[in-house]
């Protein structure tokens, strides 16, 4: 049994390198809503911060700036209307229009999602939440007071690839069993958005 340490408040300033924090309701998917340990890159975070642009989450146009390669020009005219339509209605700080019928990605992803911790009182529940974010993160469930049929949730949590730290009733969080580690097999314009979302978040729970 290993004790966890769970750190939460508002973010200090970026400085080089990533920023963590542990941000309330920093995952969000249409099925449910749960914490996130959020690593934010310094450049980027600088760099929209200079065009006052913050979360991203159109996910049509995050579709059109995946077809596009960082920072490289690219013909407008190579570009399908939807694309088109999407990138020109883009906030300022996303892309670069250029002469001669060019344009230019400039955002790139901004943070990166650790882990979703999802807070309950049921495992039940807990595991049915924790499942909505399997394609996004590594998960885990943290169980407010020790549940009935321990070893049943233990092996049920493992079998899952979830995470399960319990709370004891001193207030100590206890890792039972660790989460599974995250491979990110496809990179979909839905995962881009994940991301965004938790950087929203990340902003909100840092100007508090």
């Amino acid at each position: 049994m290993v004790s966890i340490r769970v750190v939460e408040g508002s973010a200090t300033d970026v400085h080089s390198g990533l920023a963590q924090l542990v941000v309330p309701s920093g995952a969000r998917v249409s099925g449910a809503i749960a914490d996130a340990l959020v690593s934010v890159d310094a450049d980027e975070h600088s760099r929209r911060g200079a065009w006052g642009l913050g979360g991203v989450e159109q996910l049509g146009l995050l579709d059109a700036l995946m077809c596009l390669p960082t920072g490289v020009p690219v013909p407008v005219a190579d570009l399908g209307e939807i694309g088109r339509w999407h990138l020109r209605g883009a906030p300022a700080g996303c892309v670069e229009w250029l002469p001669d019928g060019l344009v230019r990605r400039l955002l790139v992803p901004v943070c990166s999602v650790q882990l979703v911790l999802v807070r309950a009182t049921s495992w039940r529940s807990a595991l049915r939440r924790a499942a909505e974010f399997e394609p996004f993160a590594s998960r885990v469930v943290l169980l407010e007071r020790p549940a009935r049929k321990l070893a049943d949730v233990q092996w049920e949590a493992d079998a899952a690839g979830v995470g399960l730290w319990v709370q004891q009733p001193d207030g100590q969080i206890s890792e039972l069993v660790p989460p599974e580690g995250f491979v990110r097999r496809f990179v979909k314009p839905g995962g881009w958005r994940f991301t965004e979302r938790a950087y929203t978040a990340w902003i909100s729970a840092r100007n508090r």
